[in-house]
């Protein structure tokens, strides 16, 4: 099983930030981007996960965030990796939250590294995916864009759960499932 830990984000938020996708597509860009009904903040990528081991892995994700207490988060504004002028990956940005989601995924990671999961080698950068840069027709003018959606608003929502998330590899695109919801 394909598994990830996630905050889900509630739809009307979803589509807020679906407006400013659409924006930085009107860039023409060679751009992979992401279903907006499938929009997520991934917390942990676990990856391919043995059937047997669910349960305590399952048990330990919810161990790690139980207590960690309801936050707020706001999106705000775009950006991309590695930088704006030369995207490889381009995102919504988290303004209010941000600590707090990476004290959560610290948690996580940490919680799961005693099950024997290796910890990232990079530090979690809080932010959501919007799409993949395949390649680099036209990326000035989505760097232009990126530009000119830094101060777009696109809301915020109060965190309640990190959920385990099981993804589907399908030929039309991956499905997501929520196999387990962790109040925090």
């Amino acid at each position: 099983m394909r598994l990830f830990v996630a905050v889900n984000i509630p739809e009307d938020i979803k589509e807020k930030i679906s407006d400013m996708q659409s924006r930085l597509k009107k860039a023409l860009c060679d751009v992979n981007w992401a279903v907006a009904d499938k929009f997520h903040l991934t917390l942990k990528f676990l990856g391919e996960v043995e059937e047997e081991v669910l349960p305590s892995a399952s048990e330990c994700i919810a161990k790690s965030v139980s207590g960690f207490g309801k936050f707020r988060i706001t999106f705000s504004g775009a950006g991309a990796f590695p930088c704006n002028e030369k995207p490889k990956v381009v995102w919504a940005g988290i303004n209010e939250g941000k600590k707090e989601l990476e004290r959560l995924a610290a948690n996580i990671e940490n919680g799961l590294e005693k099950l024997g999961y290796k910890k990232e080698n990079r530090s979690y950068s809080a932010h959501l995916t919007l799409g993949r840069v395949r390649s680099f027709q036209n990326i000035s003018a989505l760097s232009k864009k990126i530009i000119t959606l830094e101060g777009f608003e696109s809301g915020g929502f109060t965190v309640e759960s990190a959920d385990l998330m099981q993804s589907l590899l399908r030929p039309e695109g991956p499905e997501y499932k929520c196999l387990r919801s962790n109040s925090i």
